[in-house]
């Protein structure tokens, strides 16, 4: 049964060049030529929040001896992460605390990809490794199952996670949410998640007509013109987007779109469809939970409005 699971999670996979790590023989790879063996590590810096997620839930956070501190979200599970000693910033961490660690592997994240470099030179052990989708948010399970020695820890937390994204679709078949929208990136200018980003596989799972994929890159500029013509139902804000005022005042289409006119406009916490740890599988269901507040006030209006009419 759990193999049918699988394969039906998978099927929701965009073809984008992979980030996440593959187990080949001994050996863990990134896509960047980077490889370790196969073996316990017991003095990690992990400079990746969804790495350090990851790890607490597979039990081995006593194998991290430092992360990278982020300046705009916080780390599950925060009342224990925010007391972990700190390399720095995630994209420019301190190369002299990394050492003072003497770590016998590091994990960084494509915007350090730099450090890599000095750490190569000095014969560290890195892996640069990230998730822009589910495949390879289920695919990093495993490989961090293996470097903190939780290997069955790792096998039960892929087949709930894969369990849970099967339970989800099967919530949207039940009670489809029938909407228009997208999710920013940010409003100057205005720009939106399309279907080769996570949060845009995101949309797809939750069946939401994402209107960035009509538009070119992977997170392309939303004309007037263009929101004028979608019409769409709902506008979600994430990363630096902290108000829905930000958005509403950034286009003047704004008024004239559903989604202004019924102040469908909201933000949603990037965590829940951004971070690629296993902890999106149940954010997504909340995310889910937020768009049916836009679908059931959807269907009150229509309702008043067909009552109205008689």
């Amino acid at each position: 049964m759990i193999k049918k699971v699988i394969v039906a999670a998978l099927m929701l996979i965009s073809s984008q060049e992979m980030l996440a790590l593959k187990i080949e023989g001994n050996l863990i790879k990134d896509n960047h030529g980077n490889s370790i063996e196969i073996k316990e590590y017991n003095k990690l810096i992990v400079l990746d929040p969804a790495v350090v997620e990851t790890i607490y839930l597979l039990g081995g956070e006593d194998k991290i001896a430092a992360i990278g501190k982020t300046a705009m979200s916080k780390i599950y599970p925060e009342e224990k992460t925010k007391d972990l000693e700190s390399v720095g910033n995630i994209a420019k961490p301190s190369l002299e605390k990394i050492l003072s660690y003497t770590p016998d592997l590091v994990i960084l994240n494509g915007m350090s990809t730099k450090t890599g470099e000095t750490l190569q030179s000095l014969k560290i052990p890195y892996l640069i490794t990230g998730a822009s989708n589910i495949e390879e948010i289920l695919d990093n399970i495993k490989a961090y199952g293996e470097i903190v020695g939780k290997k069955s820890e790792s096998e039960k937390l892929y087949n709930e996670s894969v369990a849970k994204v099967e339970e989800l679709k099967e919530r949207v078949k039940d009670k489809p949410l029938g909407l228009k929208g997208t999710v920013l990136y940010s409003v100057s200018p205005m720009m939106g998640f399309n279907s080769k980003t996570l949060p845009g596989e995101v949309l797809e799972l939750l069946g939401v007509e994402n209107i960035t994929n009509e538009l070119t890159g992977e997170r392309p500029i939303i004309s007037q013109e263009f929101l004028l013509k979608e019409n769409p139902d709902f506008l979600a804000g994430a990363m630096s987007i902290k108000s829905t005022d930000d958005i509403k005042n950034s286009n003047p289409a704004i008024k004239e779109i559903k989604a202004g006119q019924k102040d469908n406009i909201f933000i949603v916490d990037s965590n829940k469809i951004l971070r690629g740890s296993p902890r999106i599988f149940e954010l997504v269901e909340e995310f889910y939970e937020e768009l049916l507040k836009v679908k059931n006030k959807e269907e009150k209006d229509y309702n008043s409005s067909t009552v109205a009419s008689q």
